[in-house]
Parts: structure tokens; C-alpha cells; sequence
């Protein structure tokens, strides 16, 4: 609600000067509202009301009250209210993906058998089938970050070359995060397109939780994080501080593609909220949703064996 207040504004705002004309018509209206007013000088009062055929009140649809909300409405919707970005849908097309994958000494382990480090080979599999052909990336990181794949259409490569690593090739063991999230920023920054980044980790060094929370407090790539532990509470816990730092969901393991899928889901609610705030963004009229609204009290005076009466 203070995101509707904050960015509220009309598009086409000279449309509101129709309240002008529109006030000015219902007022000649409303002075006019009594259709005995012109024989009150004439005729008694007590003999008028005997001497009138017909309804003379008027209804709760009577033109007369029904017209200001039905103008005030239509010069609302010409006017085109909005409150929210519409993103350029040529930015969420190029929308990459980079995955950073921790290859430190923890990802040998095999409670996920075969191990942790083939396990999250799997899911990569599975996620690159689902984003088909947009764009993915690949960084590595334990005690030191490299760039394994920038962001490519050929997820292929990527996951051939994701087969052969193991933490053994890994100059230092460690778990150095922040390296590779700069490292990812700057691949975006290259390729001049926007997207997000994927954490594939079994646990995230607590001590980095401050310069993680500097990274986001940047207007850099969302994150996401995907935890790789056989069981999902523990699995939370081993990346919860790091993951609230960076503001980041946390997914864990499904034994379908699943996890996958709802990683994809969100890795495009994060492009289509940021792309909105970027070049090629425009605001999104809302006065469409007004239309039915209209035409339903519109409706109310064209229904057969009604007449649309002024006075």
C-alpha cells in the first residue's frame, strides 16, 4: 500500500478537466431535479399531488445519481492512473542466470549419494532443461572464485564442463562467496544484460555475513540459494544467516524437478521486478480495470423496459 501512494500518478492527466463540463451539466441537472417545480406556482399544492400521472421521485439509478459517479469514473479512466512499472519485455527475454557452485572439500560428502558435488551436477541438469534456451552462466568458488562459463545460450557446455569439476582442481579450500558474487556483477555488467544469480551450497561461512549484507544493499543481481543437505531443516540452517543477509529464498533438495521449477519461477519474479525500474520501463495504465465498472451502470439504464428519463 505506501508503494501505491509513493508511485501513484496520472498518465494523461488533462483528461481530469472533463470534471468541468461534466460538474457543470450536473448541476443544470440537479437544479431541475423536481419536475413539479414549474406548476408549484399554479396549482395549489394540495390539488398538485392529486393531479400528477406517474412516479415523480427518483430511483436510486435515476440518470440524475447515477451521472456524476459514471463521469467521474470515465474521466479517472481516460486519465490513466497508475501506480506500478510496466518492464520492457525485451529485458526479461535476455534475462540470464548465473549459478555459483561451492566446490570446497564439504561438497565430497555422500549423505546426497553419490555426493554432495554430483548431486548439485544433477540439479543443474534439471535447471538448464527448464530455462531452455536463456542465457546461464557458471562460477565456481571455494577458497577463491573463477569463472568457469560466462552467460551462454549452449547450456551444454556448461554442463559438460560442470561433469569434470571436483574440489580437488580448487587452488584454496574455503569458502570465499563474496568473490564470487562480485565476480558474477561484473559478468552481468559485460554482457549489459539484466538477471539473477543462483548460490548452489552446502553451507555459507557466517563470517561473511557482513560484507554479504553490503553486497545487497547495492543495487546488484537477486539472489537465490539452494541448499544441498539430505535433510531440508538442517539444510536451511547451514545458509540461513548468509541467505538473510543477502535477502535471498532459500530451496532445498526435492527428489523431483520441483526445487527446480519453483527456482525458475523466482529467478523471473526478481528479473520482472527489477527490469521494471530499468531503461525500457514504462508505467502501466490501470484505468482498463475502471471499464466494466462503467459500462455495468451504463447497463443499469439500457435494460429493456427502461427509459432513460432526465428529469
Amino acid at each position: 500500500m505506501p508503494e501505491f501512494f509513493t508511485n501513484f500518478q496520472f498518465l494523461r492527466p488533462w483528461w481530469l478537466l472533463l470534471l468541468l463540463p461534466g460538474g457543470a451539466f450536473w448541476w443544470l441537472l440537479r437544479r431541475n431535479k423536481d419536475p413539479l417545480q414549474a406548476y408549484k406556482g399554479l396549482i395549489a399544492p394540495h390539488l398538485l399531488k392529486h393531479l400528477v400521472i406517474g412516479e415523480t421521485k427518483q430511483g436510486p439509478f435515476h440518470p440524475v445519481r447515477i451521472f456524476p459517479l459514471v463521469w467521474l469514473l470515465l474521466a479517472i479512466a481516460l486519465a490513466g492512473p497508475s501506480w506500478r512499472m510496466e518492464p520492457s519485455p525485451f529485458a526479461e527475454q535476455q534475462a540470464g542466470l548465473i549459478v555459483l557452485l561451492k566446490t570446497s572439500s564439504s561438497m565430497k560428502a555422500q549423505d546426497l549419494p553419490p555426493s554432495r558435488m554430483e548431486r548439485a551436477g544433477y540439479k543443474m541438469r534439471d535447471l538448464f532443461a527448464v530455462r531452455g534456451q536463456e542465457p546461464s552462466g557458471l562460477i565456481v568458488y571455494s577458497g577463491s572464485a573463477h569463472l568457469v562459463m560466462p552467460l551462454t545460450k549452449d547450456t551444454r557446455i556448461i554442463e559438460q564442463m560442470a561433469g569434470e569439476l571436483d574440489p580437488a582442481v580448487m587452488p584454496v579450500d574455503g569458502d570465499r562467496l563474496i568473490e564470487a558474487l562480485e565476480l558474477a556483477r561484473q559478468q552481468f555488467e559485460r554482457s549489459q544484460t539484466t538477471g539473477s544469480i543462483l548460490i548452489i551450497a552446502d553451507s555459507i561461512d557466517e563470517a561473511q555475513v557482513g560484507q554479504l549484507g553490503q553486497y545487497r544493499n547495492r543495487d546488484d543481481p537477486s539472489v537465490q540459494v539452494l541448499a544441498m543437505a539430505p535433510d531440508p531443516q538442517a539444510a536451511r540452517a547451514a545458509v540461513a544467516r548468509g541467505a538473510k543477509a543477502l535477502d535471498a529464498p532459500v530451496y532445498t533438495l526435492t527428489i523431483d524437478d520441483g526445487d527446480v521449477r519453483d527456482i525458475v519461477a523466482g529467478a523471473k519474479r526478481m528479473v520482472h521486478k527489477m527490469s521494471a525500474h530499468q531503461e525500457g520501463a514504462r508505467q502501466r495504465d490501470e484505468g482498463y480495470m475502471l471499464v466494466p465498472v462503467i459500462a455495468a451502470l451504463i447497463a443499469l439504464w439500457a435494460r429493456r423496459g427502461w427509459s432513460l428519463q432526465w428529469q
